[in-house]
């Protein structure tokens, strides 16, 4: 009997679109492209995940790969808050859930600076019965350690955990925990997934 659902954040209780917000800034195809890989496809991005680098670290890594844009990437960066949308579904998904009886977590990626700065925006981390942000911990999924830490702090039963992320490194890093898995492609087929599990 699956009682508790781990949540991860981004793409699944959140809409995590660096590139609509990239297009609200007006810049070109070509601006674009170069920021997208300076910033967000930029390694150093998992650094700040970790906890493991400052944003004001973060930001002179990030312009030193492509100097020629900087006036955009501090920018894009300075604003990138903006690239976080809530799910019209999550606040009343993550309700349902507890009013099923089961525990509620979550499990994700995220850094610091970007957290206080979106924390406000993300109105079902009140109902939340325990969280696992990354940069507190200094370990990142795919990682096992981040999966152990979980299991750890929560003192988790495998078997009776659900995970949820959008990305299928993530769940099957938790699946060789014996966590059930769940791949998420969108909230009716999640939820569906979720009631064949007995949810």
């Amino acid at each position: 009997m699956i009682d508790t659902v781990v949540f991860d954040v981004g793409n699944v209780l959140v809409d995590w679109n660096y590139l609509d917000h990239l297009d609200s800034l007006g810049f070109s195809q070509e601006t674009k492209d170069a920021v997208v890989k300076a910033v967000f496809r930029n390694p150093v991005w998992r650094r700040l995940d970790e906890g493991t680098m400052t944003e004001t670290e973060a930001l002179a890594a990030f312009i030193r790969t492509a100097p020629e844009y900087e006036k955009e990437i501090r920018l894009a960066f300075g604003s990138c808050e903006n690239c976080i949308h809530p799910f019209p579904y999550s606040v009343d998904w993550v309700q349902s859930l507890k009013e099923k009886g089961c525990r509620v977590l979550i499990l994700s990626n995220y850094s610091e600076f970007l957290f206080e700065k979106t924390k406000g925006k993300m109105k079902f981390l009140p109902l939340m019965d325990g969280t696992l942000f990354s940069y507190r911990y200094q370990m990142v999924k795919p990682e096992p350690r981040i999966y152990r830490k979980l299991i750890e702090l929560f003192r988790l039963m495998p078997e009776h955990t659900v995970f949820i992320d959008d990305l299928k490194e993530n769940v099957d890093g938790a699946a060789a925990f014996g966590i059930h898995p769940i791949q998420f492609f969108g909230y009716e087929d999640a939820k569906k997934k979720l009631e064949a599990l007995g949810i």
